[in-house]
């Protein structure tokens, strides 16, 4: 018999690693789209505040130098947030660093708030410049100016960032799936709260430019006398702004269904030769969280699976079932069943002059023939008994007495055709050729889990359990090789071919037992119980 291997490893879609190069790529994007809000910033300034004549060069000059200076900043803060993950992915392996994984997961967040706060801190500076060259009375514009750069270029930066980081999240995740999506070290936005924050920020932004050209659009129209341009540069403003927020949205939402179709079109079609698969969680939202979850139930789906087929190795798909779905109160019922018994015979003395090597290989080649003929006639493996095998028709499923008798008989004819064929293999190899006995019996037996809640064991007990066996036995006597009761042969009524019964006195019964040995099954004529039917 195979012995069973123990769960393969989750196959998942194998995603190439973006080189370490990507990184930066990505860094370097963030940081242009900082620059253009830095320029947001610029333009809004430049609306609002009054340098004298010549001062405003030396303005920009000095703050292109703190803008400089914070980009390098932002390089030392790249290096800082991304050394874990720049070594592991230089020298991947087939597991993936937790540490790295962290910083995979946190960089988005963490970056893009370490570039918002630079930009607030450029702006300190550019109010102090300004209250160098304009005086006090303008700072609080420029800090408004700086503020809302700030804030677009965090935002934006983090849409950014969280959109390039997933490839390498997936490819990360593809090594290990269930790798954590949350807890100590990780840090976890809600898909509500980015929303939120997307939303507000935007619009607070689009809500003070549009405020701020309209003051100075109705100012300049005031002073010259004309207003017909005013109202249609506010509503651009505002449509512009509208559009920002709205493209700040759908990028967030994005991630979220690009995630649900990629689970629905997991799950839709999910069946056992399925439960390998596993979903790439890749950020440390609801959906990096519902990924988990599903991993977790098809990790749980594929170990009941994989308990079931090595049950199923050693106690049946039947048994296997039953136990499974709880199945495991002592106790039983009688049954009507139909036993086979059978063993090889003088194998004893056979197995003398083997080794214990070829002794175990010649009974599981033995077994895998025997149990294949039983179990594709529905038959029980109760138990091996050394080279002896007792199989049980009628039970845990319960079936009619004549159906059970036909099955027995059907499968205990199959198991002499592959015992020939066997044989022949053995023949081959030199090797002696096996001689087996069948005894097969009907009646009521019990049927049920006996032993402790320790240790269980499904099978049957009772009378007709010792007259199969003791059948078996006479079967030698006779030198008949398949011998059936007469309580089975009215079973199995007109379609069995029987040769001349035999009656025979069975050890440990009183009265004797009439056995018949059984040729064949007639295919065209149906028995009473089908007749019904």
């Amino acid at each position: 018999m195979q012995l069973l291997a123990s769960p393969q490893v989750s196959r998942v879609t194998r995603v190439p690693l973006p080189l370490p190069k990507s990184l930066w790529s990505t860094f370097l994007g963030a940081i242009a789209i900082g620059s253009t809000a830095a320029a947001v910033g610029a333009y809004y300034i430049t609306l609002t505040v009054v340098f004298p004549e010549g001062s405003l060069p030396t303005f920009f000059a000095i703050l292109g130098g703190c803008v400089a200076l914070s980009v390098g900043a932002m390089v030392a803060t790249h290096h800082r947030l991304t050394h874990h993950l720049t070594a592991w992915i230089k020298q991947p392996g087939d597991s993936v660093d937790l540490d790295a994984w962290r910083q995979a997961l946190n960089y988005p967040e963490l970056m893009s708030t370490s570039i918002g706060v630079a930009a607030l801190l450029v702006c300190v500076l550019a109010a102090g410049l300004t209250s160098a060259l304009v005086g006090g009375h303008l700072v609080l514009h420029v800090i408004v100016g700086g503020t809302l750069a700030a804030v677009l270029d965090a935002l934006f930066a983090w849409m950014f960032i969280e959109h390039r980081m997933r490839r390498v999240l997936r490819a990360m995740a593809a090594r290990d799936p269930m790798l954590p999506v949350g807890g100590s070290g990780i840090i976890g936005i809600g898909i509500g709260t980015k929303m939120a924050i997307v939303i507000v920020g935007v619009s607070v932004v689009g809500a003070v430019v549009a405020g701020t050209l309209a003051y100075r659009g109705a100012e300049a129209a005031v002073a010259g006398g004309g207003l017909e341009g005013l109202a249609l540069r506010i509503f651009a403003v505002t449509v512009i702004g509208l559009l920002v927020s709205l493209s700040g949205c759908l990028l967030v939402a994005r991630q979220a269904t690009v995630t649900l179709e990629e689970l629905t079109e997991m799950l839709s079609d999910l069946s056992p030769e399925s439960y390998s698969q596993r979903a790439l969680p890749c950020d440390g939202d609801e959906t990096g969280h519902l990924m988990s979850a599903v991993n977790r139930m098809l990790d749980g789906l594929e170990e009941r699976e994989f308990i079931k087929d090595a049950f199923s190795r050693y106690v049946t798909r039947q048994v296997s079932d039953v136990v499974l779905q709880g199945g495991l109160d002592l106790g039983g019922e009688m049954r009507h069943v139909t036993i086979l018994m059978t063993d090889i015979r003088g194998f004893t003395t056979m197995s003398e002059n083997m080794s214990p090597r070829t002794v175990v290989k010649l009974l599981n080649r033995y077994f895998t023939a025997m149990v294949e003929a039983c179990m594709e006639h529905d038959g029980l493996i109760d138990k091996f008994i050394g080279d002896a095998i007792m199989v049980v028709f009628g039970a845990p499923a319960r079936t009619e007495p004549a159906v059970s008798a036909l099955k027995a008989a059907r499968a205990a004819l199959a198991m002499t055709e592959r015992l020939e064929g066997l044989n022949r293999e053995l023949i081959s190899e030199g090797l002696t050729p096996l001689k087996t006995g069948i005894g097969i019996h009907s009646g009521e037996a019990i049927a049920g889990n006996i032993g402790s809640p320790q240790r269980l064991n499904y099978t049957v007990i009772g009378d007709a359990v010792n007259i199969a066996a003791r059948i078996e036995t006479a079967s030698k006597e006779l030198a008949c090789d398949l011998l059936i009761s007469e309580a089975t042969r009215e079973l199995l009524g007109p379609r069995a071919v029987v040769g001349t019964g035999e009656v025979v006195q069975l050890k440990g019964k009183s009265m004797p037992t009439r056995v018949f040995p059984l040729l064949g099954l007639r295919d065209d004529i149906a028995s009473g119980h089908e007749a019904a039917s």
